[in-house]
């Protein structure tokens, strides 16, 4: 199979006004508001590098329920993280797929397949207010070792109408993904289902291995390479755990984020914002 690069990043918030504030003030452009036919909805973050962030929320709890009853993929994937850690958190990774079919015979054959393909479509509101309809094939992928981290592969099947234009420039000077970055207390036990996922061979790194895709490294370090390489603690499972990304001028960022009273510590070059309300994950920026 062709290596499928990195597409998003889903991180549950307990509302979007409270996601779209958290975002504006760590100096991201963030979309319109956006309304999946089965209750949940988000206000992504988009990137030059073509992958985003997508703050996801419940929009509408009878929708939602109901898609739950239906065993929807996609909202069980949420209401169940939601369950076990909260209304906000890092709850899935997300691939690129060309054609989310092929991609569910592939995870089928590999033993990693997690439900049928979910096919669905929305309406998208540029920020100048014009609107059309964009349409999406999940194919998603589980292992039993991580039954708290979610994972799917994504096809575009018609896109955002002209583009997303100026939705990817941002102040903070972020023009991407560099690495997203998984613990577990013995990484090489998830190397398997990411190389079935990823379609790409691990390679080894100082106290896990690691990824390598056009968009961005997936990387999985155990805990003690995680507060080695971030401060940061966690448990043996495996967990998301943090967004590495690439801004174009460090300082720039850093003027950006101190204007804005935003509670960051800095270590080995690298800018590092944990969770807070309307971020579900730890957000790392780096040159």
């Amino acid at each position: 199979m062709p290596m499928r690069n990195l597409d998003h990043f889903i991180m549950p918030v307990a509302d979007l006004a409270s996601a779209r504030a958290r975002f504006s003030a760590l100096g991201f452009t963030v979309a319109n508001d956006a309304r999946h036919p089965f209750g949940t909805e988000n206000c992504c973050v988009f990137f030059k590098d073509t992958t985003f962030i997508e703050p996801l929320a419940i929009g509408d709890a009878a929708t939602y329920q109901l898609a739950i009853t239906a065993d929807n993929a996609f909202v069980k994937g949420h209401y169940e993280f939601c369950q076990h850690h909260g209304a906000e958190g890092f709850s899935h990774l997300v691939v690129q797929s060309r054609q989310a079919q092929v991609d569910y015979h592939a995870f089928v054959n590999a033993g990693i397949s997690a439900d049928e393909n979910l096919n669905f479509r929305r309406i998208f509101t540029k920020a100048d207010g014009t609107k059309g309809e964009v349409a999406f094939s999940l194919a998603f992928a589980q292992t039993p070792k991580a039954p708290d981290v979610f994972f799917f592969a994504c096809e575009v099947v018609k896109a955002i109408p002209g583009g997303r234009g100026d939705l990817v420039h941002h102040a903070n000077g972020v023009r991407g993904v560099n690495r997203v970055v998984l613990s577990a207390e013995k990484p090489d036990d998830h190397a398997y289902f990411f190389e079935q996922f990823l379609s790409v061979a691990p390679h080894g790194i100082t106290g896990g291995i690691a990824f390598l895709t056009p968009s961005g490294t997936v990387e999985i370090v155990n805990p003690e390479a995680l507060m080695s390489n971030f401060q940061m603690e966690a448990g043996p499972e495996l967990r998301l755990q943090a967004l590495v990304l690439q801004s174009v001028h460090l300082e720039q960022t850093r003027r950006l984020l101190a204007a804005n009273g935003i509670s960051v510590h800095e270590f080995a070059n690298r800018i590092i914002v944990p969770p807070a309300s309307g971020q579900g994950g730890t957000l790392v920026f780096e040159e």
